[in-house]
């Protein structure tokens, strides 16, 4: 059970780090983002914490308790590592009261520069954070040009924070952040790349890029999307290539791969652009769409996995006329994509569709495709070559060769039979079409 400190309820673990470092003789105070979130009536997740304790102090009282590591002592904080949450503790540098002011006067907005002594519960709010979330105002501490020189990433911060909070950015704050937008290209790309996801999952996706855009954001962060802005496609769409985009990031869910998707899944169109018969066509943009985002993604160094995911979806969106395939094209599409991908493959062409000029044909010959999708994944069909009821062995020993290149394309040429004909997926029969293509060879 945790305990509840003037409204805000403090989880046990986070208490009991408080207790130490209270019954150890130091002062603490919650800070930070919790204190927005209880304020906005939201459950806190990431909890700061600033105490009177010095670094080498707050490592001793709390190591007999938790796991404790020393994240930036430079800067004086540690990271208490409990059973359900990692607490970071700042350590302040100046005594009480002054020096949290101190600390919260270098914060990046006013809405993350408030205080809750502990275990009294008074807020300080030197900056009346309080007052711009009632408002819905972004606003830097003190002089917002100084704010975003200290971590020029606070510039990309604020857009998170639109993104998320759907909040305006008040003017001062709006023309330090345009004029100091070049520093994210001294920003490790990590840092830069962690807050672009957090951004592409907020509510308030067109207001985001909206600052990104006007704020001059994007150059240093995805000029690739800068290159579709003004480029106009054709009848089928209500939106150029850049707006066209956005719009599907706002109709995707918040899934990173959708989202990341979305944000991607035109990218190549700028690049392929042709007039044909005086209406513009996007021939192959999907492939190269492919490539720009496998080339982005690596650049912010995502996991190689989610890049796989996001490219494989930027390479499949376009389903034309895919509600009119064969059987056989069904299940080679469901391979080409991989079964744990269709749902999202699926968001994301919806996402697209909804912001076509006529989206309900295209809605409904998508929806006629998750059908046949359904009904082909219930039958189990051998998509993959460790679902053939043959493998490389069988093959080596029907026609008495060893191992090499050639095992491989037999079985290669066994899984296309089979996924034209799953019927023909049994051990036998295999065996015996073997036989016969490659030659009758003694069998053991």
């Amino acid at each position: 059970m945790g305990s509840r400190m003037g409204g805000l309820e403090i989880p046990a673990d986070v208490g009991r780090v408080l207790d130490l470092l209270l019954v150890a003789g130091s002062r603490s105070w919650v800070v930070g983002g919790v204190l927005r979130d209880h304020l906005l009536g939201a459950a806190p997740r990431d909890w700061d914490l600033a105490t009177e304790a010095a670094p080498e102090e707050v490592l001793r009282i709390l190591r007999p308790h938790f796991t404790v590591v020393p994240v930036a002592l430079k800067h004086g904080t540690v990271r208490a590592i409990t059973p359900k949450r990692e607490v970071e503790i700042t350590s302040l540098r100046g005594p009480g009261v002054e020096g949290l002011l101190r600390d919260l006067g270098r914060r990046d907005f006013t809405i993350n520069a408030m205080a809750w002594a502990y275990p009294d519960g008074g807020l300080l709010d030197p900056g009346e954070g309080k007052k711009d979330l009632e408002t819905g105002c972004l606003r830097a501490v003190g002089d917002p040009q100084a704010r975003f020189r200290e971590d020029p990433l606070r510039v990309l911060r604020a857009a998170r924070f639109v993104s998320c909070l759907g909040f305006r950015v008040d003017a001062a704050t709006y023309r330090a952040l345009r004029s100091e937008a070049e520093g994210l290209r001294k920003v490790a790309v990590e840092r830069v790349r962690d807050e672009m996801c957090r951004l592409l999952l907020g509510s308030y996706i067109e207001p985001a890029f909206s600052l990104l855009r006007n704020g001059r954001l994007l150059p240093w962060i995805l000029p690739e999307i800068l290159e579709g802005f003004g480029v106009r496609q054709n009848r089928y769409h209500r939106h150029d290539v850049y707006r066209h985009t956005i719009q599907v990031v706002r109709n995707a869910p918040a899934r990173l791969p959708v989202r990341l998707a979305a944000l991607l899944h035109d990218i190549g169109k700028p690049r392929v652009r042709k007039s044909v018969g005086g209406e513009f066509r996007f021939h192959g943009h999907a492939a190269a769409g492919a490539e720009v985002a496998a080339a982005v993604l690596t650049r912010w160094r995502l996991p190689g996995r989610l890049v796989q995911d996001v490219v494989v979806l930027v390479r499949n969106h376009m389903l034309l006329g895919s509600d009119r395939w064969s059987g056989a094209a069904v299940r080679r599409f469901i391979r080409r994509v991989g079964k744990e991908r269709l749902p999202d493959l699926f968001d994301l062409a919806r996402a697209d569709r909804l912001d076509h000029v006529d989206p309900e044909a295209s809605l409904a010959a998508l929806d006629r495709l998750k059908v046949r999708v359904r009904d082909e994944l219930e039958k189990s069909p051998p998509l993959e070559r460790g679902e053939l009821a043959i493998d490389g062995a069988d093959v080596m020993d029907r026609l008495d060769i060893g191992p090499g290149p050639m095992v491989g394309e037999i079985l290669k040429r066994v899984q296309e039979l089979v996924l034209d004909d799953p019927e023909k997926n049994d051990r036998q029969r295999l065996l015996d079409w073997i036989q016969s293509r490659y030659g009758s060879l003694p069998s053991n």
